[in-house]
Parts: C-alpha cells; sequence; structure tokens
C-alpha cells in the first residue's frame, strides 16, 4: 500500500485554502448579489442632497466589498457647509454616506443685508436673513478690522461662560484686540483680547453685583486685575 505523505496534505489543503479564497473573493468581488443597489445619504439639512448623490452616484452597481469608501468621503468633504463624511457598507447591498456640516457659531452683519453666518474658523457658511436661535451676532466690519478681528470676536464668544453668554445681546470687534460685548441689559464691557476669560468672567459677574456697575455706561475688563466701570 502507498503511505500518505504528509507533505500531500499540506499541499491538498493549500489547495482547498486557495479554492476557498477565490471563491469568496466571487462572492464578494464578482457575483451580482453584493452589489451597490441602494445609496443612503443622511445629514443633509443646509447641504444640497442631489449634490451629495451626484458625486457618489457612480458607486452604483459596483461591488459593495470593492467601493473605496475614503475616496468617495473625500469628493464629498469638498462641499462648502460639508466639515466630514462617514461612508460605510451596510450589507448586503447598500452604501451608507452621513455627512457631518459645519455649524454656524455667529452671524455677521452683511453689508447687502441679513447676516452671514459663519462656523468656528471664520468661513461664511450661508446667508440668511436673521441669525437662527442661538446664534449670536457680530458686529465685525471685517473689510475695515479684517480676519482677525472676527477671528477674535469668534474665539470669545466661544470661551465664554453659559452664565455670561446669557447676558450677551452681541459682540464687537475693531482689531483682534479691542473685543467688545453688549449686554442686553447692562453696559457695554471692554473685553479686550481673547486670553484669560474665565478670570475676565468671574471679574465681570463680580462687578455686576454692584449697582452702581450694572447702571453705568462701559466695565473695562480687558485687565482683570485692574477692572474699572465708567458712569
Amino acid at each position: 500500500m502507498r503511505r500518505w505523505r504528509p507533505g500531500r496534505r499540506t499541499a491538498l489543503a493549500a489547495a482547498v485554502l486557495v479554492l476557498l479564497c477565490a471563491a469568496v473573493g466571487w462572492v464578494l468581488l464578482g457575483s451580482p448579489w453584493l452589489r451597490v443597489e441602494q445609496v443612503r445619504v443622511e445629514g443633509t439639512e443646509r447641504t444640497d442632497r442631489a449634490a451629495v448623490e451626484a458625486l457618489v452616484d457612480d458607486a452604483r452597481g459596483a461591488a459593495l466589498a470593492g467601493v473605496g469608501t475614503g475616496s468617495l468621503a473625500r469628493r464629498v468633504e469638498q462641499l462648502p457647509l460639508v466639515a466630514s463624511v462617514d461612508v460605510t457598507r451596510s450589507w448586503p447591498s447598500t452604501l451608507r454616506v452621513v455627512v457631518h456640516e459645519r455649524q454656524a457659531v455667529a452671524a455677521v452683519p452683511s453689508r447687502t443685508g441679513g447676516v452671514d453666518l459663519v462656523d468656528g474658523d471664520g468661513t461664511v457658511l450661508v446667508h440668511d436673513d436673521v441669525p437662527p436661535p442661538g446664534v449670536p451676532t457680530l458686529d465685525v466690519d471685517v473689510a475695515a478690522a479684517g480676519p482677525q478681528a472676527l477671528q477674535a470676536a469668534i474665539a470669545v464668544n466661544g470661551s465664554l461662560s453659559p452664565q455670561v453668554r446669557s447676558l450677551v445681546l452681541s459682540i464687537a470687534a475693531t482689531s483682534p484686540d479691542a473685543v467688545s460685548l453688549q449686554l442686553a441689559d447692562g453696559p457695554r464691557v471692554t473685553w479686550g483680547d481673547a486670553s484669560r476669560p474665565e478670570r475676565k468672567a468671574e471679574v465681570l459677574l463680580r462687578l455686576l453685583q454692584e449697582p452702581a456697575v450694572a447702571a453705568a455706561d462701559e466695565v473695562d475688563v480687558s485687565a482683570p486685575d485692574f477692572a474699572t466701570a465708567t458712569p
């Protein structure tokens, strides 16, 4: 009788493994059952949904396993209101595109009327007639003061404590070092630059407890250790 050799077992196992890999590869990449039949777009509130669909439409009919999700995400991220995109496969035949839009953190009055909504980088996202609820107005003439003044106003807005922000009607800036807050029921506050926001807020809230300061025209906390009030 011919003895079965270990080498033959290894060769047979390798052959079976190759055939199995080929079968799996065909199922994933060559079969008609695991192809993209549906593209589901989510997260488009201000972004044109049709524009997103057009950028990923060529994935329809392709093998779901072979779709380059990273390259599709980078395409959609070129749209102006898009911050990031997640593209994932949902088996057996759906491509899921989740759009994360840039969020407006402030409204800047426009010379043509209405306001420009800007993100945390100062990028104009969209023009609107009025600021949406919860978005403060920044009184910054970007043409005269420069984009750095706008950045400083945005930084100050982002650093305000909820207690201070609830008192603020608008934020103005004529330069990166000259940011001021107009309180809804109180004085104008010279804030200065975006540094030491916690200390400035602490001093401001303490000063506003004094009736004479709350009725003043201006409070200066730009140097919070030497704050002043002007009647």
